[in-house]
């Protein structure tokens, strides 16, 4: 790994960032793929078999197609934009300083450090790197944020996380 001691940087969050989290999250759990399997084959079953049902069938197979496919992302867009709007912690930018240590955070004269080893998971997907502190919650880490200390960034936690109950997932646990 470079020798680094230290990465630090700087995280405005914004409606984008925290849908593509929210869609990343929703869609790749149980549930999630769940509905939208469930959603597509009702879509299939409507367009196939669209003569032979009655109308009270197609008003069930439609609302059923749309839900997962339609009004779950409309309503995590919604919620999204909200949650920046009422939300305090996301009207700074968020500092971050990854060290053997962990993960710091603090903004303003709050500071808190989460132990590598206290964490869930971490995912890279294609504009994000998700670091899991629990099965819910995540630090939302754009990758534009490392600027050129990406690769950096990405190897630290590998190196960090290596004899830990962290699991590595994405394009991150190909780095291993």
């Amino acid at each position: 790994m470079e020798e680094k001691k230290q990465i630090s940087f700087s995280v405005q969050m914004t409606w984008k960032e925290i849908y593509k989290f929210t869609m990343y999250h929703t869609y790749h759990s149980f549930a999630g793929i769940f509905g939208l399997v469930l959603s597509i084959i009702a879509l299939v079953d409507l367009v196939i078999s669209f003569n032979e049902l009655s109308d009270q069938s197609k008003t069930i197979l439609t609302i059923v197609a749309a839900w997962f496919l339609i009004f779950e992302p409309l309503r995590m867009l919604v919620r999204s934009k909200s949650q920046i709007k009422l939300s305090k912690a996301y009207k700074k930018p968020l500092d971050y300083i990854l060290s053997g240590e962990g993960i710091t955070v603090s903004q303003d004269d709050e500071s808190q450090t989460i132990d590598w080893n206290r964490l869930l998971k971490i995912v890279e997907t294609k504009s994000q790197i998700l670091v899991y502190s629990n099965r819910i919650n995540a630090f939302i880490f754009p990758k534009e944020c490392f600027k050129e200390d990406l690769l950096a960034a990405r190897e630290m936690m590998v190196e960090y996380t290596k004899n830990t109950p962290v699991k590595l997932k994405g394009k991150i646990k190909l780095k291993q």
